[in-house]
């Protein structure tokens, strides 16, 4: 395999106006804090009371032997008490490395290859793009508000903002609608919280959790897809659902292909339509290698971090070639050639 292959593949993807995937590996060259340091922190911060001990011992022992943090908090049901710790610490934790983002990205010294590619796909006449992500973070925020264009996620503009419900919002700059990144949060935002009577809101973001506010984030483990049916996730999913269900072509990034709100769209489009799918990666998960060769058909591109360069998995190429050095697993490789 030759870049021209590489290129064409990654064309195919970009000119098909994809719907953007971004998983955890999306966030974290921008400093936002994986599973792997968010269990630590856990395990550090969170203080278990008598009726919480006996589950919080089993998450730290199966955290222990090796489990990640998703795995080990699905081997055992923690009481209401203690899933209110660790989404409260989950948030703090990530809601620091997202306002310090938050002030780089202000200053200019931040980096978004996310900000090239939206530029790129709204050269066309397209007038929406759709991100799908099961992140908390707002990166995807930041890099459509480096772009130069507008973002919405499900509430009204404003600073107290209400969800958007059924009836979507568009917004006009004189005569002419301004063209939008759709942002289908599909396990909450830091942004958004629950009050006491139930209501939920958008609010500005601080480094300290608003009081009488819940956060309204899904985090790992068994109760994550009981609370998903509830608002304003289950609007988030089924935006997701449409906007996959529609897609052209789908561009992965940092996606490990294990969320199961996301993946039964993926595996029925690309079953529906040969349509071009992308996956970038600094290490492919098993399941990301298992889905593109499973239901990539003939128009998948996946590629993984190697010592000597990238390493290319296609539909003719299923063990994967050596590209020897060249970064085009990295999303700022990808758009050199892609766009």
């Amino acid at each position: 395999m030759i870049v021209d292959d590489v290129a064409k593949l990654a064309q195919s993807c970009t000119k098909s106006l994809p719907v953007v995937v971004l998983g955890s590996g999306a966030s974290m060259p921008h400093n936002i804090r994986g599973m792997g340091a968010l269990s630590e922190v856990l395990q550090d911060e969170l203080q278990a009371e008598d009726p919480e001990r006996d589950a919080w011992a089993k998450i730290c022992e199966a955290l222990a032997d090796g489990n990640g943090l998703e795995e080990a908090l699905q081997k055992t049901t923690p009481p209401p008490s203690l899933v209110k710790k660790i989404v409260e610490i989950t948030w703090k934790t990530i809601a620091s490395d997202d306002i310090s983002l938050l002030e780089r990205a202000a200053a200019g010294d931040e980096n978004f290859p996310l900000n090239v590619l939206i530029r790129h796909l709204f050269t066309s006449t397209n007038s929406t793009i759709h991100i799908v992500t099961p992140n908390y973070d707002r990166v995807a925020e930041y890099a459509t508000d480096v772009a130069d264009h507008i973002h919405m996620t499900g509430f009204v503009p404003g600073l107290i903002r209400r969800r958007e419900g059924k009836s979507t919002i568009s917004i006009q700059k004189g005569s002419n609608p301004l063209r939008i990144v759709r942002i289908w949060k599909v396990h909450g935002s830091l942004d958004w919280f629950e009050n006491r009577h139930g209501q939920v809101f958008s609010l500005p973001m601080t480094r300290s959790l608003p009081p009488g506010f819940t956060p309204m984030i899904v985090t790992p483990g068994v109760s994550k897809y009981e609370r998903t049916h509830d608002e304003p996730f289950r609007s988030a999913i089924q935006g997701a659902d449409a906007a996959l269900e529609a897609a052209n072509a789908v561009l992965c990034v940092g996606y490990g292909f294990r969320d199961r709100h996301i993946q039964a769209k993926l595996v029925e489009r690309c079953q529906q339509k040969n349509i071009p799918i992308v996956v970038l990666a600094r290490t492919l998960t098993d399941d990301s290698k298992t889905f593109v060769k499973k239901y990539g058909g003939r128009a998948y591109l996946a590629m993984e971090d190697d010592p000597k360069g990238t390493r290319v998995f296609t539909h003719n190429e299923p063990k994967g070639q050596l590209i020897e050095g060249r970064k085009f697993w990295s999303f700022n490789d990808f758009n050199k050639i892609a766009i």
